[in-house]
């Protein structure tokens, strides 16, 4: 007998179908929609991550003493700059943004020795255009171009006041700043501060020698002029000539003009021409530099450094008390000496040419026809004070023999 089964118990199963199915719809829909929310969430949280790093990025509101927000205009990007090349006059100027933070050891009157930032307002003055002497105490040559930069600075001292100024960095000498400047301070001219750069990579330099640059090619002295943005319009490497020398008083004048005058050029703002303007603070440590700056590592100097620091309006002509002293008569042999009598140059000739005819044996012990002081001092000897000594490149000279020079 066949049983027929009950509508009960047909319609179980497919309530339990139809409610897996319903089920699995509504997982899916969810997944989807978790899907979609973590892709939202993800693009939104990007977003913000990009709107951060562009808000770090600009530079922070400048406000009115009142303290009122006030609009900066965008800083436009610093003129070109270009490379030394063959001539003294860069028109372009020179870019010496790196340099500006370097630390370097410094020297000033009235305080110790200690670092400070070549680019701080202590060493490079917003208010004035500079002269900047690369030096070392072993360098000969630049013990002549030194008295003549001094004398250019005591003859036109009276014109150009605290608006030209004149900054000596010692380079590639282990040398204590202090104590070169106790001992050749006299030859230069007067300056508010002095630096010295004895790092063991020689950065300043290293700096200078730059393919962007080429301000320094393995020779001293190096004399630089900057101009109102702290940019090398004038460069000489070498011993400057007379006539370069009236160049350089020439271009000195130019950037003095520019920046008391109110020149379009001493008035643009970029990030590197030495003026803190609104909106750099925090953000350009060329010209605003650093918090550490206000309190810059010293160390004690041992006696005194003034005979290099004194300002150029500290000695009063008219008192006979204060006046400088006499300078004593140069000897017959020497062309250029200190206020000492002390003698500074080689000789007053120009260097042996190259060729000099017949070929004689220098070291033999006779002073043999065509040999004399400049060809052979070995055997010839030297005139007056000075003696033979071995001077750069293993050549035989007539130098000084004082307590300026050391061999």
């Amino acid at each position: 007998m066949k049983t027929t089964p009950l509508p009960s118990e047909t319609e179980a199963p497919r309530a339990w179908v139809w409610g897996a199915f319903v089920l699995l719809i509504s997982v899916g829909v969810l997944s989807a929609l978790t899907l979609v929310l973590t892709w939202r969430i993800t693009e939104r949280t990007e977003a913000l991550e990009q709107l951060r790093a562009r808000a770090a990025s600009c530079p922070a509101p400048a406000r009115s003493p009142s303290g009122r927000r006030v609009e900066v205009e965008e800083a436009p990007p610093p003129p070109p700059s270009a490379p030394l090349g063959s001539g003294s006059y860069v028109a372009a100027g020179v870019d010496l943004g790196p340099l500006m933070r370097l630390r370097l050891e410094r020297v000033r009157q009235g305080a110790p020795a200690g670092t400070v930032r070549f680019g701080s307002s202590e060493v490079l003055s917003p208010q004035a255009v500079h002269v900047i002497s690369l030096w070392a105490p072993w360098c000969v040559a630049c013990k002549e171009v030194l008295p003549d930069l001094r004398e250019m600075f005591e003859r036109r001292g009276a014109s150009w006041g605290d608006s030209v100024r004149f900054l000596p960095v010692q380079v590639l000498d282990p040398t204590a700043p202090e104590d070169a400047i106790r001992t050749w301070g006299p030859l230069m001219p007067a300056s508010h501060v002095q630096v010295a750069d004895r790092s063991l990579a020689d950065s300043f330099v290293a700096a200078l020698r730059d393919d962007s640059r080429r301000l320094y090619q393995g020779t001293l002295p190096v004399t630089l002029a900057l101009d109102c943005n702290r940019r090398v319009r004038w460069a000489r490497i070498g011993v400057p000539g007379e006539a370069e020398m009236k160049e350089l008083e020439d271009w000195l004048d130019t950037f003095r003009a520019e920046m008391t005058d109110g020149d379009p050029r001493c008035r643009q703002v970029w990030c590197g021409n030495g003026r803190c303007e609104a909106g750099e603070a925090g953000r350009c440590e060329e010209d605003c530099g650093t918090p550490a700056e206000t309190a810059p590592s010293e160390r004690v100097v041992s006696g005194p450094t003034e005979v290099a620091v004194v300002g150029p309006n500290e000695i009063a002509p008219d008192d006979p008390a204060k006046r400088p002293p006499k300078r004593k008569p140069c000897p017959q042999e020497c062309p250029r000496c200190d206020e000492k009598g002390r003698c500074l140059t080689l000789w007053g000739g120009s260097e042996p040419p190259a060729t000099m005819g017949p070929v004689f044996s220098c070291g033999d012990g006779h002073c043999d026809p065509g040999e004399d002081q400049k060809t052979c001092c070995r055997d010839c000897g030297c005139k007056g004070s000075l003696q033979c000594r071995r001077a750069e490149g293993g050549r035989d000279v007539c130098l000084p023999a004082n307590e300026l020079w050391s061999d």
